[in-house]
This record gives structure tokens, C-alpha cells and sequence, in this order.
């Protein structure tokens, strides 16, 4: 039923209406060709004989029909089953490499964690605010676990934030990110000192760099230590940019944070 109404649909109907008029003329011919070509007369013998000819030149070209529209009948499932196949090994190779993504994710924090053996508290990610993307994230780790408010977070590039909050199983994370968030940090390159705070995006902005300061794209930023949260030394930051400000008095110094702070993960809480 099914092939006969998509046959139908495809605008073969003409076509069917043709073959049942072949099929119909073969069932005359038969009855006619009942008797002997010896009895008739020689004019309709000989178009007897033309009609059985006819009858079998129409049987065959109905067989040829028949095993042709069979033939690429086959050939479409065969095509449709090659492209299910397809899709099967792209969808499993989809699979390996979300495998292989975290497998690498896994080996990074596990050797990240052995270069500070029994002073860092793995955690992953479990939440994400999608107005507050890049202020806050909850953890799967808390109390229990030995995390503790002000506690900082890195993962295995830099500085992520601070804890605000611990619960018992999860704890809210403060990302470098947000706005509120001051950080001392010094200039690897020269030492200089400046204060790094949020933009709210991936970025963060450089305060206290005055028109004289050496400071360079490319220079990378560190925690200095002048602070009772953030331990000396830990990196936060690339410069990106600098340019002049507008009151021509400080410099306007961009900086991407070396924590991939968009894609968090896997992170660390620093005893």
C-alpha cells in the first residue's frame, strides 16, 4: 500500500493506468491466440502471429520494467543504509573526541595537582549563571571537603577567584572576572605593581598605569603577594592592549585572564 501511493505521489499514476492497459491486451491476445494460426484465414493469421509477437515483446519489456524499478528500489535502500552508516561513525567519532577532550582535561589536572601534592582540593563545576556568567560558579566541593570561604581557586593555567561561600557538598566561587574583585599584581617582566579588577567579561582592566609605566602586550601578570588573600607568584594575566587614555593621564591597559575562565572545569582550591 505503501509503495503504491508513493508510486502515485511521484507521478507514476499515468504509467500504472499504461501497464494495466499492456497487461489487459495480453489477456485478449491470450484468449485469441487459443486457436491454431492453421484454421484462421492467411490475412488473420498473419496478424495473429503479430500479436503474439506484440503479446511477447510486451511481456518482456513489462519484465525488464519490473526488475529495473526492483533494481533501483534496492539501490536507494542500499544508499539510505550507506548513509545511516555515515552518520553512525560521525557521530561516533563525535563521541571519541569528547572522550579524548576530557581524558586530556583529566591528565592536565592530575599532574597540575601531583606539582602541589596535598595542598590543592580538586573540584569541577557544577553551576553557571547565565546573567552572571562571568561573576560566579558553583563547585562540587565544600566543607566536607576541607574548602573554606576566601579560600583562592586556580585551575592548571592561573588564578580563577576566591570562595565566597562554603556549603557542606558545594561552594560559590568568586571569579577574577567580576567587577568587585581588586587584585595586587606585579609585572613580571619589571616589577612594577598594579591593581588588575573585572570588566564582567573575558577581559580584565590594568589601574595605575601611568603614561611613564613600562608595561607591554605580551607581559605577563602575577599575584604580588600584597594581599592577605592571593599567594605571591600565581599568574593571572596577559596584557593585550594598551593604548592612551582619554583624560591623557594614565595609560588604558587591557589584559585576557590566563584561566580560561569562559570554559571552567575542572579547578582547584589552594589550602
Amino acid at each position: 500500500m505503501y509503495n503504491t501511493l508513493y508510486i502515485m505521489r511521484r507521478g507514476y499514476f499515468f504509467l500504472l493506468k499504461l501497464l494495466g492497459t499492456i497487461v489487459l491486451a495480453a489477456v485478449l491476445l491470450k484468449a485469441i491466440t487459443f486457436l491454431p494460426a492453421s484454421k484462421l484465414s492467411g490475412s488473420l493469421a498473419d496478424s495473429v502471429v503479430f500479436l503474439q509477437k506484440t503479446e511477447t515483446n510486451a511481456e518482456h519489456w513489462l519484465g525488464d520494467f519490473v526488475e529495473t524499478f526492483r533494481l533501483v528500489t534496492l539501490k536507494r535502500e542500499r544508499n539510505r543504509q550507506y548513509e545511516m552508516l555515515y552518520k553512525k561513525q560521525a557521530a561516533e567519532n563525535a563521541l571519541l573526541q569528547a572522550l579524548t577532550y576530557d581524558n586530556n582535561q583529566l591528565r592536565d589536572a592530575l599532574r597540575f595537582q601531583r606539582n602541589y601534592a596535598g595542598s590543592l582540593i580538586p573540584a569541577e563545576i557544577v553551576g553557571r549563571s547565565g546573567d552572571h556568567w562571568f561573576r560566579f560558579v558553583t563547585a562540587d566541593k565544600g566543607s566536607r571537603n576541607g574548602v573554606r570561604s576566601a579560600m583562592i581557586a586556580v585551575d592548571t593555567q592561573g588564578l580563577v577567584g576566591y570562595v565566597a561561600e562554603a556549603g557542606q557538598d558545594s561552594a560559590r566561587v568568586v571569579l577574577l572576572t567580576d567587577p568587585l574583585v581588586n587584585i595586587s599584581c606585579v609585572n613580571e617582566r619589571t616589577g612594577g605593581i598594579y591593581v588588575l579588577t573585572g570588566k564582567d567579561s573575558e577581559r580584565l582592566e590594568l589601574k595605575y598605569a601611568t603614561l611613564h609605566s613600562d608595561i607591554r602586550e605580551g607581559d605577563r601578570l602575577l599575584t604580588s603577594g600584597h594581599s592577605y588573600r592571593y599567594k605571591r607568584g600565581i599568574p593571572v594575566g596577559v596584557v593585550t592592549g594598551v593604548d592612551r587614555g582619554q583624560s591623557n593621564l594614565a595609560k588604558k591597559v587591557t589584559v585576557k585572564p590566563i584561566a580560561d575562565v569562559s570554559g571552567l572545569d575542572i579547578i582547584f582550591f589552594v589550602r
